[in-house]
């Protein structure tokens, strides 16, 4: 081997060398951010927090009117609604709250959190806080919608209509297999090595999330990379908003009576319309309306409001 050929494997190896210990810097909590920070950051004039079940929880309560609960999905923080508010306080009341570890709440960690707290009874205090002490509208997005639907099976009497949104049924994986190339790699190389998503990995992944991705802003990117750069810790199981099995999905839906509205993004990677029949097939005992969007994908609220505004609006009405 040549002298010329040693000197470049050298310099490449040298500059392996740094890249690993950039990366491994890059690993570390400088990119963190604190809850303090966050909230430094990202609240607003409208921003209120409360105790809930020993969590620091933040919620906004705009508007007068019949009032309307809007509860976010697990990627979601309580701006999935911006749109739906703004659009609706001038003629409601619209409280929004954002759960545990997501947004400017605080996380509730296994040791301090009773195992009776519930997530759905958590929203049940924050309203009897509010003085909102009879009926209300209730809406719910993916795993926000789980919860909306355990509030309208426990509190039948004061849930006057519901709606989801490409809510899931039961346990839902994508296995990254599953998932378009640039996706994996952006998986890979954030989960598995840098423990750490970047502005990049939400790039992508909310791309993926989208319907139509042009009409992804990047302010939205920026929120979603700040919100979950925040520094990691337990969260107790049961402020987790999942169905844990078929089986609770079928008790928990199964339950529910209230008037409710199905909105289904249809180009959904997460929840494909096949997750739709899965929904509609549990909720066996409440009249069901069922609306579908094509082209749209994971976060209506948010991608197409001009679309669903009308439609709950409509429903809310009649």
């Amino acid at each position: 081997m040549g002298t010329r050929a040693m000197s470049v494997i050298a310099i490449v190896g040298a500059l392996a060398v740094v890249l690993l210990a950039g990366l491994s810097t890059f690993r570390s909590d400088t990119f963190r951010l604190s809850l303090a920070e966050l909230r430094g950051l990202y609240a607003s004039n409208q921003s209120r927090f409360t105790d809930l079940s020993g969590v620091s929880t933040h919620y906004q309560d705009e508007g007068e009117g019949f009032p309307i609960v809007l509860i976010h999905g697990s990627e979601g923080t309580l701006k999935t609604w911006d749109p739906v508010v703004s659009a609706m306080k001038d003629r409601h009341r619209m409280i929004r709250l954002e759960l545990p570890g997501r947004g400017l709440s605080d996380v509730g960690a296994p040791d301090q959190i009773s195992d009776e707290v519930t997530l759905h009874g958590m929203v049940m205090d924050l309203l009897d806080q509010l003085g909102v002490e009879g009926p209300f509208h209730l809406i719910g997005q993916s795993s926000g919608g789980t919860i909306a639907t355990r509030v309208a099976k426990n509190y039948p009497d004061r849930v006057t209509k519901l709606v989801v949104m490409n809510m899931p049924s039961s346990p839902v994986s994508v296995p990254r297999s599953a998932r378009p190339d640039n996706v994996r790699r952006a998986m890979i190389l954030n989960d598995d090595y840098l423990k750490f998503r970047t502005r990049g990995f939400w790039d992508t992944y909310y791309s993926y999330l989208w319907g139509t991705p042009e009409l992804l802003s990047e302010d939205l990117i920026t929120l979603m990379y700040d919100q979950n750069r925040r520094v990691a810790a337990p969260m107790a199981r049961q402020l987790i908003p999942a169905n844990f099995s078929p089986e609770q999905g079928d008790t928990n839906l199964g339950g529910v009576v209230t008037p409710t509205l199905v909105i289904w993004a249809m180009s959904d990677p997460v929840l494909p319309p096949g997750q739709l029949g899965e929904l509609t097939s549990r909720m066996t005992q409440t009249p069901l309306t069922i609306k579908e969007l094509p082209g749209v994908g994971h976060f209506p609220a948010l991608e197409s409001p001009e679309l669903i505004i009308p439609l709950i609006e409509e429903f809310f009405e009649d």
